[in-house]
């Protein structure tokens, strides 16, 4: 140990410290891996820092003593303090918390105490990608640049901003579908023509009349189905993309053979693809999922990153182009109306944003952990799915469940899988809504009709029904320790 530490004076000399982003995030000082403890690994981490690849989330971590730079005095701390006894890093430390002291080292991300920032491990090209990515996913975008004809966001963050970028948005946020049709064939408004889903766009430009709900009437006396949709949070949601379709469909059980009374099922695109992305498993790749969303609500019309490369599939009505075509309008900027880079800095930013931080389990916490166990919430709501990026503690299976009448939204979404008690059309199913950072993020449920999470429980029917009739039964203090234990995931 004393020859390290002498090497490692012999050369301070060669270490400057290095400046970076100045945004104010909470860290803890030393956990450079964000492994949740600070040990000979963060040593490895540091000196690779500052003699090999210059390349670190969080150069604030490094800076053991606080002077406001990271050089071998760092190193030669931090190696005392695992080794010889030597004095703990300065604070922040043993708590997540902001650097006290101002400098110019900064910290770009650190998801073990920040929501919407990026998970550990990203090499140096990614991560910059995601740092472009997530400050693109606050761009306004303007006509001159490709806004309309149709829209109703002028930037991502417009909707995905609650509690940070990626996240969700206020009740006021939410927009509408109106689907002309039966379920399994329901198809845009006709007037004004060109819209390009069965999102309903607020305004148009150039300041044409704002598009309104149709009477069937005016479509062929069809049925016209108008429902609403809460922005759904995008933090570590991109990991699913992990998730095999075999680990999917290990736990559906669309004739209920079990008898349970929980009938879960997998969504496809319909052209094969499992589902996992949107509020019915429609998408089956992030990619397309964010082509319809930008193309839907501002009007902002791609070219493909990954393509069909990148197994890229989407629901029904959602973009209108196959998996390797661009997607265009007849407005008069060219498209497409973003860059390639551009918009794959802000799919790769969707990808590796983390899952929100967990909070601290107390007895209470535990207590309603296990009460939400022996309630069968558990039976939808899985604590832990795998994937190669390792376990996912979402609380979701990522299949389809019917949800009752009461929330049945008549919209149809995908090819969902055979079920000899189901209909083929998905218009009172929804995905299992991943828990993890539920509390961040409210209103609840896919159109913000739950003010709380416990009127979010009330609402469940359906297959759910028995379980939230039991959850309505519990005394006061346990359904309080159950809503203690949502919102520490």
């Amino acid at each position: 140990m004393a020859r390290i530490l002498s090497l490692l004076i012999l050369i301070n000399f060669l270490c400057l410290s290095q400046g970076a982003s100045l945004a104010a995030r909470d860290f803890l000082r030393g956990d450079i891996n964000e492994d949740g403890s600070v040990n000979i690994a963060d040593g490895v981490n540091m000196l690779d820092y500052m003699f090999i690849s210059g390349f670190t989330y969080c150069v604030d971590a490094h800076d053991i003593d606080d002077d406001g730079q990271v050089n071998v005095t760092d190193a030669i701390n931090l190696f005392g303090y695992l080794f010889t006894g030597g004095g703990a890093p300065a604070a922040p430390f043993t708590v997540c918390g902001p650097d006290p002291t101002a400098d110019n080292l900064g910290c770009d991300s650190y998801a073990t105490c920040n929501v919407g920032d990026a998970i550990p491990g990203l090499d140096p090209a990614t991560f910059e990608s995601f740092v472009r990515g997530r400050d693109l996913t606050a761009k306004q975008f303007s006509p001159e640049e490709g806004l309309g004809p149709f829209y109703n966001a002028v930037s991502c963050a417009s909707c995905h901003s609650t509690p940070a970028t990626g996240g969700s948005a206020p009740l006021y946020r939410n927009f509408f579908f109106a689907a002309v049709g039966q379920m399994g064939s329901q198809s845009p408004i006709w007037d004004p023509p060109g819209v390009p889903s069965i999102v309903m766009p607020s305004y148009t430009y150039p300041f044409g009349p704002r598009p309104s709900f149709p009477d069937p009437s005016q479509v062929g006396n069809q049925p016209v189905t108008i429902a609403q949709r809460n922005a759904p949070p995008g933090f570590g949601v991109g990991l699913f993309e992990q998730v095999s379709n075999q680990e999917i469909a290990s736990r559906a059980d669309p004739a209920d053979s079990d008898g349970d009374g929980i009938s879960g099922r997998f969504n496809t695109d319909g052209q094969g693809n499992m589902g996992r992305f949107g509020y019915k498993a429609q998408a089956n790749f992030l990619e397309a999922f964010l082509r319809g969303a930008i193309n839907n609500q501002m009007g902002i019309t791609t070219d493909p990153f990954y393509g069909s490369s990148g197994i890229v599939s989407t629901g029904f009505m959602q973009v209108g182009a196959s998996f390797d075509n661009p997607t265009t309008d007849n407005d008069p900027v060219p498209d497409p109306e973003i860059s390639v880079v551009d918009f794959g800095d802000i799919v790769i930013f969707s990808q590796f944003v983390a899952p929100p931080p967990t909070g601290e389990m107390g007895s209470e916490e535990l207590l309603g952990e296990q009460i939400f166990s022996d309630l069968g919430c558990v039976k939808c709501h899985v604590p832990e799915i795998q994937s190669n990026y390792g376990p996912l503690s979402a609380y979701s299976d990522l299949l389809l469940h019917d949800m009752g009448p009461e929330l049945a939204d008549g919209i149809s979404m995908g090819m969902p899988q055979f079920s000899p008690i189901s209909p083929n059309t998905t218009g009172s199913e929804f995905r299992t809504q991943p828990l993890w950072g539920v509390s961040l993020h409210g209103p609840w449920l896919h159109d913000g009709r739950a003010d709380s999470l416990h009127d979010a429980i009330i609402l469940h029917g359906g297959e759910a029904e028995s379980i939230r009739a039991a959850y309505e039964a519990l005394p006061a203090a346990e359904q309080e320790a159950v809503i203690r234990f949502l919102e520490a995931l």
